[in-house]
């Protein structure tokens, strides 16, 4: 009896929590200045409060608030018909109509439970989610983690799902090419082959995925990749990865790369409603996104010298969580949190180690 009490509780502190920050980001909607970027004010609240610290998520919105302004709110600007899908397939990946959005999956979020909403919708969004780079998918699982694991979830935290998932509509970007998997190289091999510009490309320009078009062997350097070996493992192989390429690209600026991995964990929360999508389909879609950020993003260098990298002690996961909660900065939250729970997926020194350089390279909030 002790230990349901004290879980409801802790729930109950929760959700509390977590309407009170989304309350406080009144105004704060898609993208903040200066930037303008991402809003990360609802992921980082609902990060703080996953890795356990309620007590301090108003405190921590209220700093993100004094070092972030709102961006004046884009207006409804004709409203969209789900139900007809030339009309809202029409205004995919259109940044201003992201209330438009909104305002829709608000209807079908009154209209029907919200597990089905997503079964509806996931799916059809998931091959554009490398737009804004992978918010929208991102800022969706944060959405769905954050909602009561029982019981009626809250207008505050409904309204932040419809955000999520209209952001994700309005920078809704697919890729060039199919990425279905033909090839035999492992990951490492396939990192190495992607191809760059030759004139690097502005942040963003890589940042949008507006010139992927014109990058010559993207599509065929996406297909040279094998399937994975083990099913169950595809998307540690992946994250995984990743991180020992952040690793590799130590004098770059890392948050870029970090986005190679935390649409790992955002899948991770959504599986259970992306019907309609083979693992394999989930994998290949993953690993195109996360390659094409690394042709923006990197030199043609990265990713041929893993032999070099050696690993020195490896911080533990209570130190580097006391030091990351400490820190605040939304990036390092959200990063360590998916490689922490990575790590205990598969213990491998990689996302520890990865974590640790993030939280190094960057200015605490």
């Amino acid at each position: 009896m002790h230990e349901s009490v004290t879980i409801e509780a802790r729930r109950a502190r929760r959700q509390d929590a977590l309407n009170d920050a989304l309350e406080r980001l009144e105004g704060y909607e898609y993208l903040d200045m200066p930037g303008p970027f991402a809003c990360h004010g609802p992921m980082g609240a609902e990060v703080l409060s996953t890795l356990g610290h309620d007590d301090l998520v108003a405190d921590w919105v209220e700093a993100y608030k004094a070092r972030h302004e709102p961006l004046d709110p884009f207006p409804n600007l004709e409203r969209l018909d789900p139900r007809d899908e030339a009309n809202w397939k029409g205004a995919l990946g259109q940044i201003f109509r992201a209330n438009d959005f909104a305002t829709m999956f608000v209807g079908e979020l009154d209209n029907e439970p919200w597990q089905d909403v997503l079964r509806g919708w996931l799916a059809r969004l998931f091959v554009g989610s490398a737009g804004g780079l992978s918010h929208g998918i991102i800022r969706t699982a944060h959405a769905v983690r954050a909602l009561p694991e029982d019981g009626v979830p809250s207008e505050l935290a409904l309204r932040e799902l419809a955000r999520a998932l209209g952001l994700w509509a309005a920078v809704y970007t697919p890729l060039p090419g199919h990425p279905v998997l033909n090839g035999s190289l492992g990951l490492d091999d396939a990192i190495a082959g992607l191809p760059r510009p030759a004139d690097p490309w502005a942040p963003i320009e890589a940042g949008t995925f507006s010139r992927m078009g014109e990058l010559d062997g993207f599509p065929a350097a996406v297909e040279a990749l094998g399937r994975p070996q083990v099913a169950d493992g595809a998307l540690s192989d992946l994250s995984a990865a990743f991180c020992r390429l952040l690793l590799e690209a130590s004098d770059l600026d890392p948050i870029p790369l970090v986005h190679t991995v935390t649409p790992v964990g955002a899948t991770r929360t959504l599986l259970p409603y992306l019907s309609g999508l083979s693992s394999a389909a989930v994998y290949s879609h993953l690993w195109q996104v996360s390659a094409a950020i690394v042709c923006g993003f990197t030199p043609a260098s990265l990713g041929r010298n893993r032999e070099a990298q050696e690993v020195g002690e490896v911080i533990s996961p209570t130190e580097l969580t006391a030091r990351v909660i400490e820190h605040r900065d939304p990036h390092v939250l959200k990063f360590t949190e998916v490689c922490l729970s990575e790590h205990w997926n598969r213990f491998d020194p990689v996302y520890l180690t990865a974590a640790e350089h993030l939280l190094n390279r960057t200015a605490p909030l």
